[in-house]
């Protein structure tokens, strides 16, 4: 994942800050909030140093390597495929090759697979896909690529040309960098950005099962949509592919454990003020519900590693009847169910899918991946509810009836209570899916759904960080 020059936390410029005539500053704001996710890092804390550790049997220290992989991981994984300019640029072989989609489909990796040898390369969205146990010792590495086994490269075909190699032909196993993962614990979320790269998603999926050692390839796949319903980018429509992606797709479908539908509400902050009075204007709400800052509402992260909660151990009741989810959730199961459609796949089953919710940075300019990220985050959401509501504020200029709903009990929750995750929720949450081609349906640009009768099936994903 690429490493940002400046951190985005570090750049206030744009952040709301209180002045003289709000009577607030920043210093005023506690900073000393606490995350769930403060438990498992405590947990999950290793001594300094053990000395010692060399002197323990050799099944001991395996078993304690192992033991210190996540159990559960979601790997975000961008498929993009080579620009065409860039291929043509090479010297080919044919003039098929220059087409960046074109398969051969007839080489063998090194464990006798056919493999796609399509040109397209993995961009590693999550920061921590890679396991350090791969780089500490040959011993932790060993124990790490056992419990990874399959382990996809990151350049395909000629994308491997502009590492400086030409490695186009050579599909054996090499030090080349890789994506490594677990089908048996790891999620892998597969997102594309272009339209032209829908074949790409394909091919990545036939090739995970190529170097499966096992022949299990993705067991738990996601797909994700964001800030509108074009954002996800499927492989419904192709019709030229090859056969044997065709076919390694299929079997995927059929054979997945779990599937994961992401769907991010991208809002600078977990403030509800704008979204709820659209429909307080529609009379959907009583316009004291109007006023919202839904501080339950989990905040994604970057990192991969996660535990799952079968429940929301926080005291969140109150803020399930009213949760802003942004673009109709449902605009993706329609898109999962038109790719099971499009392969004639039997449709997965409610109790192996969930949507998961979670909140992010509209502008994409922050990815919480350590507590003081978070911290911050929280800091400039705190600044910008009381400049709301200080005197000739946003509720003080349009609607000085209102009052300010926070309670002591609301403040407390927002030092205390804080999650950095994802609410996992069960499809029927979401109502009856509408049969309509996905791409020419208009869905709702804004769902506020009532999750209260679901409390006790929301389950809680919680990130690792550090």
């Amino acid at each position: 994942m690429a490493i940002r020059s400046r951190p985005p936390w570090e750049k206030q410029s744009n952040a709301p800050t209180a002045d003289e005539s709000s009577g607030t500053h920043a210093s005023d704001i506690s900073t000393d909030f606490e995350f769930l996710n403060d438990s498992f890092a405590r947990a999950s804390a290793a001594p300094a140093s053990f000395p010692q550790f060399q002197e323990l049997p050799l099944e001991l220290r395996e078993y304690i390597w192992e033991f210190s992989l996540p159990q559960q991981r979601i790997l975000k994984v961008t498929v993009v495929g080579q620009n065409l300019a860039e291929i043509s640029a090479l010297p080919s072989e044919k003039d098929e090759t220059k087409d960046p989609s074109y398969p051969r489909y007839n080489r063998e990796n090194y464990l006798g697979s056919i493999v796609s040898d399509a040109s397209y390369h993995l961009r590693l969205r999550s920061t921590s896909s890679n396991s350090p146990l791969l780089y500490t010792n040959r011993e932790a590495n060993k124990v790490a690529n056992r419990v990874y086994r399959v382990g996809v490269p990151v350049f395909h075909g000629r994308c491997r040309k502009a590492r400086g190699r030409n490695t186009a032909l050579h599909v054996a196993k090499s030090a080349s960098p890789c994506l490594r993962f677990c089908p048996e614990r790891d999620t892998v979320l597969i997102t594309i950005e272009r339209n032209e790269d829908e074949p790409c998603f394909v091919h990545f999926v036939h090739d995970a099962l190529a170097y499966d050692p096992n022949d299990k390839g993705i067991l738990h796949m996601a797909i994700m949509s964001d800030d509108s319903p074009s954002c996800t980018r499927l492989p419904i429509r192709l019709s030229n592919l090859h056969s044997r992606a065709r076919g390694a797709l299929t079997s995927t479908l059929r054979s997945l454990e779990s599937v994961s539908l992401i769907h991010l509400f991208r809002a600078k902050y977990r403030q509800m003020y704008s979204s709820l009075q659209s429909h307080f204007l529609s009379n959907d709400i009583h316009q004291t519900e109007m006023v919202r800052f839904n501080r339950a509402y989990p905040l994604w992260s970057s990192t991969a590693s996660y535990s799952t909660l079968p429940a929301d151990p926080r005291p969140v009741s109150r803020y399930l009847d009213l949760v802003d989810c942004g673009w109709d959730p449902q605009s993706l199961i329609r898109a999962w169910r038109m790719l099971e459609e499009a392969y004639d796949v039997p449709p997965t089953s409610p109790e192996k899918m969930r949507v998961l919710i979670a909140t992010t940075d509209d502008e994409e300019s922050l990815e919480i991946a350590t507590t003081s990220q978070a911290r911050w985050f929280r800091q400039q959401e705190e600044i910008l509810a009381s400049h709301m509501w200080r005197k000739w504020g946003f509720f003080d200029l349009h609607f000085p009836e209102l009052q300010n709903p926070d309670t002591e009990e609301s403040l407390e929750f927002s030092k205390k209570q804080n999650a950095i995750g994802f609410w996992s929720i069960p499809l029927e949450a979401f109502g009856p899916v509408p049969k309509v081609p996905y791409d020419t349906h208009r869905w709702r640009m804004t769902r506020v759904c009532d999750f209260t009768p679901f409390e006790s099936q929301i389950q809680l994903g919680v990130f690792h960080i550090t």
